[in-house]
């Protein structure tokens, strides 16, 4: 864990480009959605410091991921940090190491560093906010929490998240099921034992038997980091269902995997989500995975080509699950933020709507620096995502949700092929059979 505070202090990274003209400047107008409209109370002249802090695993089961997360929401908080603009960005990373009681201690660090939001936590866990950022009055918005129960969280409207909830997943799950593998009938689930595990698990079961008619016969708990999975596995398989649906972590999915292709039967098509879409993993467990489908929130947002090309000039690498949406959750908090005019929760969460849903000037990867000062002068402004048009709703989701539709392959240097993208509404997520 990192306690001390770090200033950002990357080499240039995407100085801003796409300058916005001066009728631009002087003629943004339209209201702001969701939360209403009117302009920030920012004082932009004056300068300020807008401090940020990271709760992300960089170690653990998710670190494969963390890491690469951290490292997109590091590229928003550069390009204001390194902008010629009146404006300063100061951050503090904590690592989670993909446990709840680090990622509280990791909370409480932000909270002792009077940081007043957060971009995180990424695991589906409610306690955090409970325990620290409700009771501290701090925001969070996170990339990847798709707990369905953070809808109706008590957190006085200090949530927000850049992904749709894990209602949206489950429908994505069966009707994948259902519609795209042939002759699904029978399922069997294993998850990992947190919320996001069983509620996502319980979900799929909703929409796949009220919807699709079929059978889950078994939804099996599984620990993380086990040496051995071989009798979860058998549990789950004892009725020799047409698909498996595997729902875990990367670390823990290398041993799973190993275990199944070692002791059964490998024809069976295997379904992942999210929470395992490593390109790497078919490597690390020395099969190539061809009978396994998944299912993750879509990243296809109006500058998604933008963001992976940025991504992957900075790092060498390519963009991977969750990268998009930390992107998003970094921006909209600086610009929510700028617009504040001051550095406490409840300001911020005043105009995050107002910065994210439709009206004002277009801010974008771009000129996202741009659009911070503009933010901070009290000027209307509209964030454009990379993962999504983020839109939030009164409760600090997104209005809709789309999901892709993956598989390994090595025929790309990503190691992951998207087969689809499905858009799903609010009613088919929330409605199973309906």
């Amino acid at each position: 864990m990192v306690d001390e505070k770090t200033r950002t202090s990357r080499r240039k990274f995407l100085a801003a480009s796409g300058s916005l003209s001066a009728a631009a400047l002087a003629g943004c107008s339209g209201g702001g959605g969701g939360g209403g409209g009117g302009s920030g109370s920012g004082s932009g002249s004056d300068g300020r410091t807008l401090r940020q802090g990271y709760l992300l695993p960089l170690t653990g089961d998710l670190g494969s991921l963390g890491t690469a997360m951290r490292d997109a929401g590091m590229m928003a908080t550069a390009q204001v940090q390194d902008a010629d603009i009146q404006i300063s960005v100061e951050t503090q990373e904590e690592d989670t190491q993909t446990e709840v009681p680090a990622a509280i201690d990791g909370a409480n660090a932000l909270v002792n560093s009077d940081f007043p939001m957060m971009v995180g936590s990424a695991t589906s866990n409610i306690e955090i906010g409970n325990r620290v950022f409700v009771p501290n009055g701090m925001l969070a918005c996170s990339p990847s929490n798709t707990l369905p129960t953070l809808s109706t969280f008590d957190d006085d409207d200090l949530f927000f998240r850049t992904t749709p909830g894990d209602q949206y997943q489950g429908f994505a799950m069966a009707q994948a099921a259902g519609e795209r593998l042939d002759n699904i009938e029978t399922v069997a689930t294993t998850y990992i034992n947190d919320d996001y595990g069983q509620l996502l698990s319980q979900w799929f079961t909703k929409h796949f038997e009220q919807g699709y008619g079929g059978t889950v016969q078994e939804q099996v708990v599984h620990d993380p980091v086990q040496s051995s999975y071989s009798s979860k596995l058998q549990t789950a398989l004892s009725g020799d269902p047409d698909l498996l649906v595997v729902i875990t972590y990367p670390q823990s999915g290398v041993q799973m995997f190993n275990d199944y292709y070692a002791e059964f039967d490998t024809d069976r098509p295997i379904m992942l989500t999210d929470g395992a879409k490593d390109p790497t993993l078919p490597q690390k467990v020395g099969n190539s995975m061809e009978a396994v489908v998944g299912t993750m929130p879509a990243a296809a947002g109006p500058n998604y080509d933008s963001f992976t090309t940025a991504y992957e000039e900075e790092y060498g690498n390519s963009a991977i699950a969750f990268t998009a949406q930390t992107y998003d959750s970094s921006a909209i908090t600086l610009l929510a933020n700028a617009a504040a005019g001051e550095n406490t929760g409840s300001a911020i969460s005043d105009q995050m709507a107002n910065v994210a849903n439709p009206g004002g000037t277009a801010v974008s990867i771009d000129n996202l620096a741009e659009g911070v000062q503009m933010a901070a002068n009290g000027e209307e402004v509209h964030y454009e995502g990379a993962a999504s048009a983020v839109d939030f709703d009164e409760n600090g989701d997104l209005q809709s949700g789309s999901y892709e539709i993956w598989e390994f392959t090595d025929e790309s240097d990503a190691g992951i092929n998207r087969l689809d993208v499905v858009d799903i509404t609010q009613k088919q997520a929330l409605n199973p059979g309906n």
